[in-house]
């Protein structure tokens, strides 16, 4: 197992093509991207069930090994979630290589 950090980034669905776009250009090595997810928080209820994603939010999953990327890519998605709104969590984690 080798340590790395784990970016969890929480927003609107209806934004997960914008933010994708903006990983991309900050140079993520990859994501993981769950759509529908549910919950509660300070802009209420995401309910997950809406067909046109309004009341949905999504979770994007970052593993990163290198610490300065890791930096670029919490700041380059600050300014995106201070205009939309969205959590952003860095964790330690293990990666388990295959």
């Amino acid at each position: 197992m080798k340590p790395c950090k784990r970016i969890e980034i929480i927003i609107e669905e209806a934004l997960a093509r914008r933010l994708a776009e903006r990983l991309q250009e900050l140079q993520a090595p990859g994501y993981t991207l769950i759509p529908r997810a549910r919950g509660a928080g300070d802009r209420g209820l995401m309910r997950g069930d809406d067909p046109t994603g309004a009341a949905s939010n999504c979770v994007f999953i970052v593993a990163c090994e290198d610490e300065a990327l890791v930096a670029r890519i919490v700041d380059g998605v600050r300014a995106f979630l201070a205009r939309s709104g969205g959590v952003c969590l860095v964790t330690d984690a293990l990666w388990v290589r295959h």
